[in-house]
């Protein structure tokens, strides 16, 4: 946002950029005010330094009374200075009258995303770009800032674990299970971490092929090589073999087959649109 304006004066013409659009990117701080406000006089300076400290993190925009009566009237205001905070079109916090700068401070942080969420929203919208390197720096960076926060550290593992980096991500695990208790998310990327280990042992995607050229109509061989697929990060194959499975034989190999597909579809992410499609698919096939 550094080539946005932070500080803007609005009017009726382009409020609905300046506040409510703007709000869907990044929190707008309105603050309605006017020439012959004492207080609003006293307040303007502290919200213009808070924003110009934050770099960009939030947009400040004035509305003078006078001028947009409508838009006053449209927010209730009764008297001024008054100041609401907008997230994705919404008010979500306000208040009346003048607030000294740390009180300021504190009511910013009430409702403004953390460095360590900025930077998981910022990995979560590179993992959608396609670039898994960045997104793994970025999910790097909020687990550092956060690391109480499983969502960030488990999403971090994951991502370790789709670039092949399996020891990084079992580190990351192993932290984790010194709380005595592993997510569903974290269990599903053990479950990963050890088919590749078995995979390994055994040979991979070469062997399991092999084994498969002699007997292939023998499900559970297809099964071996949709594993080894799966832990050589080659998901779409893997899954297209678990689903043929689970249509021949729902209720034996398919099984089986079923969990191997749902830990593929864990490792995959919510975000990624083959994991979503292979999901309602096996939703179809199973039930």
């Amino acid at each position: 946002m550094s080539d946005t304006p932070s500080i803007i004066n609005t009017t009726m013409e382009t409020f609905q950029n300046d506040v409510i659009q703007q709000s869907t990117v990044r929190p707008v701080i309105v603050d309605f005010w006017a020439d012959w406000c004492g207080p609003c006089k006293q307040l303007i300076p502290i919200l213009e330094k808070l924003t110009a400290d934050a770099n960009g993190a939030f947009c400040l925009v004035k509305v003078n009374v006078d001028q947009c009566p409508e838009i006053a009237e449209a927010f209730g205001v009764q008297s001024i200075p008054f100041v609401v905070a907008m997230l994705d079109g919404q008010p979500v916090s306000q208040f009346a009258g003048v607030k000294a700068e740390p009180e300021l401070r504190a009511w910013l942080k009430s409702f403004m995303p953390s460095p360590a969420a900025e930077a998981f929203a910022q990995g979560q919208q590179h993992e959608t770009d396609g670039s898994l390197e960045l997104a793994e720096s970025s999910y790097r960076k909020a687990g550092e800032l956060e690391p109480e926060i499983a969502e960030f550290r488990i999403t971090h593992a994951r991502v370790l674990l789709e670039l092949n980096r399996d020891q990084e991500a079992r580190e990351i695990i192993d932290q984790l299970n010194k709380r005595g208790y592993l997510e569903p998310e974290a269990q599903a990327l053990v479950a990963q971490l050890e088919m590749r280990s078995q995979v390994e042992e055994s040979g991979g995607v070469a062997e399991a092929k092999k084994a498969l050229e002699v007997s292939p109509a023998d499900l559970k061989l297809q099964l071996k090589l949709a594993e080894a697929l799966g832990a050589d990060s080659r998901f779409e194959e893997a899954c297209e073999m678990c689903l043929a499975i689970v249509t021949h034989d729902r209720g034996g190999v398919g099984v089986p087959a079923k969990e191997v597909m749902v830990g593929l579809l864990t490792v995959m992410g919510p975000k990624s649109r083959l994991a979503a499609d292979f999901r309602r698919r096996l939703a179809t096939a199973f039930y």
